[in-house]
């Protein structure tokens, strides 16, 4: 009797062992796995919900949130599911909460946070992780740039391809390793073989400025071609600019839009400002200001400097929008603070003729040396002439004259001119009659009437 008894409990346990083996089968991960092969992702997500204590359902779950995939995109619940799975130490989970607290996605942006995520991963052997733990660091250089090389070095010689590009880019650039070109040429190959569109544009780079390589502008466009059909933005911009330029190619504006707007698309804020170009020269399109302005806005609400220049002058003429200078001084303070000369010498020119804006020469002063002492050469001029006339400043004739050479040297005819008449007058410089002819002549090979003027005077002079 006691027997069968235990015979009957032990079936009963079977039974009760059975079901609940069966149900668990049912809404298992591996089951919902295959729904979701199946592309039957609804019942996949349920699956998925049911099994949520297993770790391998909250990373699926957390990427099924993170990418809007059966359920709406919620990164704020991806970010939960992949904390549940990370906790448990699902590597894939782990660098998926790096990549989100580098960016701010679903979180508070923590790159301390990231950085510890990706080496949990990375400690798990997550090549991924390793190198995105690498990029990390080579973005934060405060970080630790030997740590960079490290990472970028141990995921790339595991076949990582933006590790391999990471690499590539730091002996390129000598940032954590000593500067070498060929180095960087090695690793770019080895990326771009896999089909990385960065290194692909990294190697057209190297061979258009001739980098480790000899100078083959025909290699050059070949990999920018590869970059940029590869969905790479900044390399159907460089491609743009070849047609745009005839470089290799015939000369074709046509395709060079093509180009620009491909990259356009993908946000690349130097081809919004070629196209915004384009619409407002009608160059390989019929001219356009409204589609330029609409360009150049989006490139410069993004902080792009030459389209918020570009913005400000179609706002100062009044092209595509009603004549704004107050407005065209918004656009070109915020180029020059970026340190643009030409928006520096826009402003200072706003300031001199007191356009949009009180007229101040002292301000006028201050943004013309900003950009004059970046070469710009209007700006030297316009300097000289502030210390000439004592606008702004106090009068000096000898920086004047400094400023009105460094100019001149530029061939900016209006300085020659200008310096031409302080060697004849012996103005903050030593009276030198040969010197003040040459400058004239200079200015006069240039078409200038007024320098002739001038150098026939100086001719009756000298007689």
């Amino acid at each position: 009797m006691l027997k069968k008894l235990l015979i009957v409990i032990l079936a009963i346990s079977a039974g009760i062992t059975y079901w609940y083996y069966s149900d668990n089968v049912d809404n298992s991960f591996e089951n919902g796995i295959v729904y979701y092969n199946d592309k039957n992702y609804t019942k996949a997500i349920q699956i998925f919900e049911k099994d949520s204590n297993n770790a391998n359902s909250q990373y699926q779950l957390g990427m099924m949130y993170y990418n809007g995939i059966g359920v709406t995109k919620d990164v704020a619940k991806a970010s939960l599911w992949y904390h549940r799975a990370a906790a448990r130490d699902i590597a894939d989970a782990q660098n998926m909460l790096g990549i989100m607290y580098k960016n701010g996605e679903g979180v508070v942006q923590d790159w301390e946070r990231a950085e510890q995520w990706f080496l949990d991963a990375s400690s798990r052997g997550h090549i991924i992780a390793q190198s995105n733990l690498g990029e990390l660091y080579l973005i934060d250089e405060a970080k630790n740039l030997l740590k960079a090389e490290k990472w970028n070095r141990q995921a790339a010689s595991l076949g990582n391809s933006k590790a391999q590009y990471n690499l590539g880019l730091m002996y390129e650039t000598g940032q954590g390793v000593i500067q070498n070109l060929k180095v960087a040429l090695l690793w770019y190959k080895k990326s771009a073989a896999q089909k990385n569109a960065q290194a692909q544009t990294g190697l057209g780079k190297l061979y258009y400025e001739g980098k480790g390589v000899e100078l083959n502008l025909d290699q050059a466009f070949q990999w920018y071609k590869k970059a940029a059909i590869n969905e790479g933005a900044k390399s159907q911009f460089y491609l743009g600019t070849m047609y745009y330029q005839g470089q290799v190619v015939e000369q074709n504006f046509e395709t060079a839009i093509v180009w620009f707007q491909k990259a356009a698309d993908h946000n690349y804020l130097p081809a919004q400002n070629a196209l915004g170009s384009m619409y407002l020269s009608g160059t390989g399109v019929e001219q356009e200001f409204k589609q330029a302005i609409l360009w150049f806005t989006k490139a410069s609400e993004q902080n792009y400097a030459k389209a918020q220049l570009n913005l400000g002058m179609m706002y100062e003429n009044g092209q595509g929008v009603e004549q704004n200078t107050v407005k065209a001084v918004e656009w070109y303070r915020k180029a020059a603070q970026a340190n643009l000369a030409e928006a520096q010498f826009k402003l200072g020119l706003m300031y001199y003729d007191g356009l949009g804006l009180p007229q101040d020469f002292a301000e006028a002063t201050v943004w013309f040396k900003h950009a004059a002492e970046q070469g710009h050469k209007k700006a030297q001029n316009n300097l000289g002439l502030m210390y000439y006339e004592g606008d702004g400043v106090t009068q000096d004739f000898t920086k004047a004259a400094e400023w009105y050479e460094k100019a001149a040297e530029q061939g900016n005819v209006d300085a020659q001119v200008n310096l031409a008449i302080m060697y004849k007058k012996g103005q903050g410089v030593t009276q030198d009659l040969s010197k003040a002819e040459e400058w004239l002549i200079e200015a006069v090979e240039q078409g200038d009437e007024y320098a002739q003027d001038e150098l026939d005077e100086l001719d009756k002079l000298q007689e």
